[in-house]
């Protein structure tokens, strides 16, 4: 069986970061999550949901998502930002 890694870049995303985590649970073996330094609770929230939360500085949108592709343990990727969710459609399938 092929485990999968979830990969989230955040900033500012308290409102919406929960639905977005808990949408990936079911379908990922591990979340990472980075983080542009938000000044809201979207590291706190995530935290909750996973160990693997890094805060990096803001470089660029290919280099954060990049940056957290490196940092996934498994060779199958599934990359969503902050503020999107797995549909009941896409995870059915």
């Amino acid at each position: 069986m092929r485990k999968i890694s979830a990969v989230l870049v955040t900033f500012n995303e308290e409102e919406k970061i929960r639905r977005a985590l808990r949408s990936l649970e079911p379908v990922s073996d591990e979340i990472i999550v980075v983080d542009s330094h938000s000044s809201d609770r979207t590291a706190e929230i995530c935290r909750n949901h996973t160990d693997h939360v890094f805060l990096r500085a803001w470089g660029g949108y290919r280099e954060q998502k990049q940056f957290a592709v490196d940092q996934a343990n498994h060779d199958w990727i599934l990359s969503l930002d902050g503020d999107e969710m797995i549909s009941p459609q896409l995870l059915q399938e």
